[in-house]
């Protein structure tokens, strides 16, 4: 795939080019809660998806170089790196209002993602955003985009819209790899050892199933309570419109105390 030609590539060059000068030269954004991490309570419900562990092994290898001339920054472990698919609505401490509207929440969203089909996804080259170093995906076709879509108007066709796209409409397909939690040691060479990495192919990921979580900020692994797992359909629909292998699997036990 030449990525330069995707439809993504320009959101991910924009980022780019209003973020390195900020690496390079300041300021950039530090995230406030990363000393307090542990015992963050805010959380979240969100549509992810994993890359291959291929992939975060690569984006793995990358993040040890970075973190060698800039250990103070929050790396995510190989575990939390993630692919947002939607977040239905973000991490909050006031999320018990949302959380009592689970049933409806998993009652919308399982029609759209049981019909969902396979995609792929390259990793290719990392972008910036001014608090944050972020892995480029390029979806092989627009069935990401378009499931969002359709995610999004079941939602607010059942009422749940009201909390959708509050910070930004997602459209790309980023994974956050490094997050700015100190001043830098040594900008101007964690700069351009990041632009070294602007282009590097870090592989292909065939994206074969979604999971419903709910979160705190940082999809630490630890703190994760998985709702319910999707696989997605892996053939054309039938002659009726009904799709071969629709199924989900309920994970009720994950759910658990939310800490």
């Amino acid at each position: 795939m030449d990525h330069t030609q995707h439809e993504l590539y320009p959101h991910y060059q924009q980022l780019w080019q209003h973020a390195w000068p900020r690496v390079r030269h300041g300021p950039v954004e530090y995230d406030p809660h990363l000393a307090t991490k542990a015992t963050d309570g805010r959380r979240g419900l969100t549509i992810v998806a994993r890359l291959a562990s291929s992939v975060t092994e690569q984006l793995s290898a990358m993040q040890h170089q970075l973190s060698a001339l800039e250990p103070y920054q929050y790396a995510y472990p190989p575990a939390d790196m993630h692919l947002t698919i939607l977040s239905l609505f973000t991490t909050t401490l006031a999320f018990q209002p949302y959380l009592e509207r689970l049933a409806a929440y998993r009652e919308a969203i399982a029609p759209v993602v049981w019909s969902t089909p396979v995609f792929g996804l390259e990793t290719i080259g990392i972008t910036l955003s001014p608090s944050a170093v972020l892995a480029q995906g390029f979806p092989h076709d627009g069935t990401l985009n378009h499931t969002r879509d359709r995610l999004r108007a079941a939602l607010l066709g059942c009422g749940l819209g009201d909390s959708l796209d509050q910070r930004y409409r997602l459209v790309s397909a980023h994974t956050t790899l490094l997050r700015f939690a100190t001043p830098f040691h040594a900008p101007e060479v964690f700069a351009h050892t990041l632009a070294a990495y602007r282009h590097t192919n870090f592989g292909s990921s065939l994206i074969t199933s979604f999971d419903l979580v709910i979160n705190d900020w940082y999809m630490s692994a630890e703190k994760v309570r998985i709702v319910d797992t999707y696989q997605l359909v892996d053939q054309e629909p039938t002659e009726k419109g009904t799709w071969p292998n629709m199924r989900m699997q309920h994970r009720p036990a994950g759910v658990g105390p939310i800490l």
